[in-house]
Parts: C-alpha cells; sequence; structure tokens
C-alpha cells in the first residue's frame, strides 16, 4: 500500500540496479521506498525521513503550508515496507491530543496544553518502535527537525539526484566530500574519460556563495560549469554523490536526463567502476531504451540488476520483473518478449 504499489515484491537486488517502465509506472515511487528503509533506524528518523520525502516531492506548494498523503495507496490508511528484517509500517490513524502534547519528545517539547479530543494522526512504527503524531504538527515546519547531534550521529550516507538539474550549491557540497576523503582525482579522470576537454572541476568562493568552474585544455582561464549544459552539470552531481555516498546509498532518477545517448555507455561504465571502488549501493530509473541498451553491454558479467515495472492488463496491479544480462539482450532486440512465451 505505498504510492502506486498495492503489493510488490523485488529479488535479486545488486551493487547497481536499473528501473524501467513506462511513465508515472512507479519507479521513482519504488527508489522512495527503499529510501525510507535504508535511511531510517527508529520511528523518529522514520517520521523525519517521510516528512522529507513529501517535501522533496511536493516542494512548488511547500510555502503554502500545504500537503497532501500520497504515499499511502488510494482507499487504505496504512503503508508496510520492509527488507531483511526491517520493517516499517505508516498507518493514518486517530490520536487522543492530550497524551500527545504531554509527551516529551523532540518534536513539541515543553508545550502543556491539554484537549480531550481525538484528531487526525500519522503512526510511525519499526520493529516494535512506535510513534504517533498529530497531522497539523506533522506538517507544521517547526516539528519534523531532529535534534542536529541526534541525526547526524545515526545518519547513514545517503543521497537522492532528483530528475531534473543539480543545484550547483548542493553539488559544491557533495565535492566537498569528495575532498574530504581525498579523492578529487578520480573525478578529474573521470571526466576527461567522458571529455577529454575537460581537465578539472574548480571552486570559487565568493563572499555569498561557492562558484563551480571548469578548467579546460584549451582555455588559460577556466570557465563556468553552467556554460557547459545540463548534461556536464548532472555527470559531476553523479559521480560526486557516488563517493559521497561512501559505503552507503544512492538514488538517482531519470538518469539519462541530460546527457547525449552518445555518452550512455561512458557514463554506466564509470557508475559500475565508482560504486565498486565506493562501496555505494545505487539505484537508477530510467525510461530511455538506448541508456538500458548500454547498461546491459557494460553489464556483461551481471555485476547490476534490470527490472522492469509493468502494470498487469486484467487486474490494473502493478508487477516487478528481473531480467538479467541474457534475458534483457533478448527482449532489447525482440520486441520486449521472451524466449518460449
Amino acid at each position: 500500500n505505498f504510492k502506486c504499489f498495492k503489493e510488490i515484491y523485488i529479488n535479486n537486488i545488486s551493487r547497481v540496479n536499473l528501473i524501467s517502465g513506462k511513465n508515472n509506472i512507479g519507479k521513482t515511487s519504488l527508489m522512495e521506498a527503499i529510501e525510507l528503509l535504508v535511511s531510517s533506524n527508529d520511528s523518529i528518523e522514520l517520521a523525519h525521513n517521510t516528512y522529507q520525502m513529501m517535501t522533496r516531492r511536493q516542494k512548488t506548494i511547500r510555502n503554502e503550508r500545504y500537503f497532501e498523503l500520497d504515499f499511502i495507496h488510494s482507499g487504505e490508511n496504512f503503508s508496510i515496507l520492509e527488507v531483511n528484517n526491517k520493517r516499517i509500517e505508516i498507518e493514518y490513524t486517530e490520536q487522543l491530543l492530550e497524551k500527545t502534547i504531554n509527551e516529551r519528545d523532540y518534536y513539541y517539547e515543553g508545550e502543556k496544553e491539554l484537549l480531550n479530543e481525538y484528531v487526525p494522526a500519522l503512526k510511525f512504527f519499526l520493529n516494535g518502535d512506535e510513534r504517533i503524531f498529530p497531522i497539523d504538527r506533522f506538517f507544521n515546519s517547526r516539528i519534523p527537525l531532529l535534534r542536529r547531534d541526534r541525526f547526524e550521529a545515526t545518519k547513514l550516507k545517503i543521497n537522492f539526484i532528483s530528475s531534473t538539474t543539480t543545484d550547483e550549491r548542493d553539488i559544491a557540497i557533495l565535492y566537498g566530500n569528495l575532498i574530504d576523503i581525498n579523492n578529487e582525482s578520480f573525478l578529474n579522470e573521470s571526466l576527461q574519460y567522458f571529455d577529454e576537454n575537460i581537465l578539472s572541476l574548480k571552486q570559487k568562493a565568493t563572499e555569498r556563495d561557492i562558484v563551480l568552474k571548469i578548467q579546460l585544455k584549451n582555455r588559460e582561464m577556466p570557465i563556468l560549469l553552467s556554460s557547459l549544459g545540463e548534461g556536464i552539470n548532472r555527470y559531476i552531481a553523479i559521480l560526486c554523490a557516488i563517493w559521497s555516498s561512501k559505503n552507503g546509498f544512492l538514488f538517482i532518477d531519470e538518469i539519462e536526463n541530460g546527457i547525449h545517448y552518445t555518452n550512455y555507455k561512458k557514463l554506466w561504465r564509470i557508475v559500475f567502476e565508482a560504486s565498486r571502488r565506493a562501496n555505494c549501493q545505487i539505484f537508477v530509473t530510467t525510461h530511455s531504451k538506448e541508456c538500458i541498451e548500454a547498461f546491459n553491454e557494460i553489464n556483461e558479467y551481471n555485476d547490476g540488476s534490470f527490472f522492469e515495472i509493468y502494470k498487469n492488463a486484467k487486474n490494473g496491479e502493478l508487477f516487478s520483473r528481473y531480467r538479467d544480462n541474457e534475458q534483457l539482450k533478448y527482449s532489447l532486440y525482440h520486441t520486449g518478449e521472451f524466449r518460449g512465451e
């Protein structure tokens, strides 16, 4: 009951995982479910991460303080996510307000008002740990903020690259993590592999911000990253995010956006290599056939997994189909049909 999925099972997950399917079939929703699972260690973190997921998707209306509970399947009042020995439940319910605001927790510490009434609430459950938050307080902008020292101490290295162009400030933060582990050379080598005219990425600090620049072979002075187009922006964001997610997880929505199809093989080769060296598990979505073909060609040793989300024509429910390298190769060149079916 998570978003568009009534019930779905995913098996054969690898270090690099490509999720495909038609537009609006649920590819991003599947990644968000996995992200909630790997990033939440208790009910408070689960509430925080649920709020972050909603504001990321509903950011266009965030300033109006209006949100919709779009992560619970239509007609249901709960969602369940499970992997290995971790089980998450999020339920839309009611809660006696007096009991809730007397709790001394990170969300409304110090508030003493007593009101004996039942109000709409969200219940967050993770392996026996449970919390209930009234809806109006949950969506108040000050409510979901966790104590920084508590949250950062337990937070895995997890990043999510959206389908849109990544803000340069966010790239600068990701690049800063690369500097911390002294691995700028890998990024520069990867950039040269992507485009032989690129020498390196540089940062320039100004009074108000960080400006990113690119050093080219045929230019004495570095030029603005923004002048090179969306493809380089996205390529750098992905590479920096892999290393920023070292020993953690990275989610990339519509990886092909802004990148010319002739560079797909280069992109996948670097993604496989960087994920291996950084020990980063990656989940990627695409609806580009050329991107899938490039993935499968680089994935000749089945180091990655391919999943297709599809809708059952009879009941309208969504399912996942795993294809290994040979199965995917056959289906790509035989109108999507398997041998013998």
